[in-house]
């Protein structure tokens, strides 16, 4: 009886799986014979859809664009040369402040400097004296020579006659011939006197004129210390730094105080040494003179600060150098003292700011005028070689073409377009690129030369403007001066650049 329950559960068993097959079977044939068919497209349909730009000559100043700090183009350090308290401080002598040219910053007590210039004056006062007192001298001495001498000869004389007459005629005694000598021996040196008094004079006057250019000196130095008691603002200054206050004693020779010229100031840009050719003539490290003129074009300087952007007027004064650490070429904008007050493009106008140092600024360097120039979209270029361009095909409908392949050297990058080519260009590099033709602009994978594509429906979309790629460039520029780093972005980002 078992066995044979247990052969009717194995038959059950198996009738239901062959139902479940059989089932599943019905259902796949029934899904296979009812299921829509597909779309029956042509190669054209299957063709991707592409955006292209008509490419078209225009005339162009394309400044360089370069980034750099603000400077002082003269700086000093006020240094005192004397030592002493100080008696006063400029009320504005504090970081940030404008001091105009000449008023006094500090004063030094003059108390021990004005006696010093009293003592030297007094001291050529009495040397002066002693001068002329010598120079009497020495003319008394002259004068008493002059009647010495003569007083010298009448004695002479008379010794010689008081002689004869005792030796020839026995006139008188050898008492009165004796006293007669000895006047003619003391007038004798009396002369002798008067001529050794007299040689010693000039050596004195002498030394009293050298102790007098000596006091001189003096004077002119205790003169020198006594203004420099006084310390003035040597030109239009902006306060950096102050070290020292009111009643506070100062030593000479130790800075106080740090003043920024605000005559001029100086932005140290750097170029890339491969855009210096695009400069304008007059600008460029061949032709600067480093004499620091002010003739040459306008330089725009720009410094945003939250949305707002101000804008200042420089000129190029100079090539400086060729960084050795980041191999960019350092160009020098000098910014004049009547342009020092921003002018503002963006924002309210009120509060415009004066260019201080450490601001970091965008410059734009005049160009070299270019005609006939053809540019084209950054991103359009693959393998930084060539571009694809649209070119229709009958065969294919009006909206249908292929791609063929235009070589073209990337000249310069201009934000988002790159120049491809000029009127008047020479070089070995040919630009396979012609005016009016269409560069596809849409991201495609792996393209070829011969590629069907299609343009897209939407007419906005299927052809983009010259004057809308401006557009677009012109939002991608502004960007790039608050986020400088925004063009090395979509350079990587771009086919040329290698990541896609």
């Amino acid at each position: 009886m078992e066995h044979r329950l247990e052969r009717l559960r194995r038959a059950i068993q198996w009738t239901l799986a062959g139902g479940a097959v059989v089932f599943a079977a019905g259902v796949y044939l029934y899904l296979i014979r009812t299921s829509p068919k597909p779309t029956q497209l042509d190669s054209v349909a299957r063709a991707p859809e592409v955006m292209v730009l008509p490419i078209e000559p225009t005339e162009t100043e394309t400044p360089v664009v370069a980034h750099g700090t603000v400077r002082a183009k003269h700086q000093i350090d006020i240094v005192p040369q004397v030592t002493g308290q100080l008696t006063e401080v400029h009320r504005n002598l504090s970081p940030g402040k404008i001091i105009p040219k000449g008023e006094i910053l500090f004063q030094i007590s003059t108390i021990m400097y004005t006696s010093r210039l009293r003592q030297a004056e007094a001291e050529i006062r009495g040397l002066e004296a002693a001068i002329e007192r010598n120079q009497e001298e020495l003319e008394s001495l002259d004068s008493r020579l002059l009647t010495g001498h003569e007083m010298l000869g009448i004695e002479e004389r008379d010794y010689l006659t008081s002689k004869r007459l005792y030796e020839e005629e026995k006139v008188g005694t050898q008492r009165d011939l004796d006293l007669v000598l000895q006047k003619y021996l003391r007038q004798k040196d009396l002369v002798a006197e008067l001529r050794s008094r007299r040689a010693v004079v000039p050596h004195l006057l002498a030394e009293t004129e050298a102790k007098l250019d000596a006091a001189r000196a003096k004077l002119t130095q205790a003169q020198q210390d006594f203004e420099n008691t006084t310390i003035r603002c040597p030109f239009k200054a902006r306060v950096e730094t102050v070290m020292a206050y009111k009643s506070q004693v100062v030593t000479a020779f130790f800075s106080i105080a740090r003043l920024t010229d605000m005559e001029a100031l100086e932005v140290s840009v750097g170029v890339d040494p491969r855009e210096l050719r695009w400069l304008a003539p007059s600008i460029r490290p061949s032709t600067l003179s480093g004499d620091d003129k002010h003739d040459g074009p306008p330089v725009t300087v720009r410094w945003s600060l939250y949305g707002q952007e101000f804008v200042w007027v420089g000129r190029v004064t100079r090539f400086e150098r060729v960084d050795e650490i980041t191999r960019m070429a350092r160009m020098v904008v000098e910014v004049r003292d009547v342009d020092l007050v921003a002018t503002v493009e963006t924002g309210p106008h009120d509060n415009r700011p004066e260019l201080t140092v450490g601001m970091f600024c965008r410059t734009e360097l005049p160009a070299e005028e270019l005609e006939e120039a053809l540019f084209v979209p950054r991103h359009a270029v693959y393998d930084n070689s060539h571009v694809f361009v649209f070119e229709p095909d009958a065969t294919m409908g009006a909206r249908g073409g292929h791609l063929a392949r235009r070589d073209v050297p990337m000249l310069r990058p201009v934000g988002d377009r790159v120049l491809v080519d000029y009127r008047g260009r020479e070089g070995t590099e040919v630009c396979e690129l012609k005016p009016g033709e269409r560069v596809v602009v849409s991201p495609l994978m792996k393209p070829v030369e011969g590629m069907r594509v299609r343009l897209r429906e939407e007419e906005s979309v299927a052809s983009i403007s010259a004057q809308g790629f401006e557009a677009v460039a012109g939002i991608i520029s502004d960007n790039s001066r608050s986020f400088p780093d925004s063009e090395a972005l979509a350079s990587r980002l771009s086919p040329s650049g290698g990541d896609r």
